[in-house]
């Protein structure tokens, strides 16, 4: 995927880092005081922007299909520009960090079920700015997103907007669903064998039959978790294993079971197991309890689907 947006403004922000990837772009900037910023915003996909701090004394803005605004913007306030509307602004005494991530028209409707989008602004949606933060955060730690984790964050940010602010085309009627069992060992299998390569949820919820925001539903109404859980947990369970063969260092290892990042899989490996990559085998009794648990969970998951 290109850049997927253009702003036109009178002046720049500053810290912009963007993050690209094949479904989407996120961006994080930050804003020192201005007493005045006027110009546009277009974008080729659905973008979901965030104040995360600071905000302006007024911020005015037209987009061209239709949706206007007036007044002030604060820490969560968040708006959507649908894709193909541009937008004109004015923002008086502004000083802000801001984030956003675009999602292509597609994509959306692919995670929704059909469902279309619409303008809006609000000034406190909790769920999608601490969203938004959240990856500014990892960004700023790590220098890049992890993509499993970006697609699981796609679909909660879709899901939540559709909810909340959609307007459908069409009326969905595919009702949630447990998956069958056929279904779970698929997905598993598929899982296993694609590591260290890059597993997508959307490839998931295609060998499932299922829409991608269908998918993510049923999956944690059968399993009780979320795809990108089961991911980890079987890479984690991967990397068990090679440390239960080999000496390899931290980055090596993220690397060998389909981790960009070696920062995200420490916290992933210690959530899961208690201790770090580099504390085994020193810590081998916690990796021997979430081996079998994780183990025993997967083997209750495919019990579960049949029933």
């Amino acid at each position: 995927m290109n850049a997927s947006y253009l702003q036109n403004l009178s002046s720049r922000a500053r810290e912009h880092s963007t993050f690209i990837w094949s479904d989407g772009q996120f961006d994080v900037a930050r804003r020192d005081y201005t007493e005045l910023v006027e110009g546009s915003i277009f974008s080729t996909s659905h973008l979901i922007m965030a104040t995360l701090e600071g905000g302006a004394a007024r911020h005015h803005y037209v987009t061209d299909c239709g949706y206007r605004y007036d007044g002030i913007d604060a820490p969560g306030s968040v708006s959507i520009l649908p894709a193909n509307c541009q937008r004109r602004l004015r923002l008086e005494s502004v000083s802000w960090r801001w984030a956003s991530i675009a999602i292509s028209p597609d994509r959306f409707r692919e995670m929704t079920g059909g469902a279309e989008i619409r303008a809006f602004s609000t000034r406190d949606d909790r769920f999608l700015s601490a969203h938004l933060n959240e990856l500014a955060r990892h960004l700023d730690q790590d220098g890049h997103l992890d993509v499993a984790y970006l697609d699981a964050m796609l679909a909660a940010l879709s899901h939540h907007v559709r909810v909340r602010y959609q307007t459908e085309s069409g009326t969905v009627t595919e009702r949630l669903r447990r998956l069958p069992p056929w279904a779970i060992r698929r997905i598993t299998d598929y899982i296993v064998a694609q590591l260290p390569g890059e597993v997508r949820v959307a490839t998931l919820a295609n060998l499932a039959g299922l829409s991608e925001g269908h998918f993510h539903r049923a999956f944690r109404a059968t399993t009780g978790k979320t795809p990108l859980q089961l991911i980890n947990e079987l890479r984690v369970q991967q990397a068990i294993q090679i440390l239960s063969r080999s000496h390899i260092n931290t980055v090596e290892l993220a690397l060998a079971v389909g981790f960009s990042s070696p920062t995200y899989f420490s916290r992933v490996f210690r959530k899961f197991v208690g201790c770090s990559p580099s504390e085994y085998p020193v810590s081998r009794k916690c990796v021997q309890q979430f081996t079998t648990g994780t183990s025993e969970k997967i083997s209750s998951v495919r019990s579960r689907s049949g029933s």
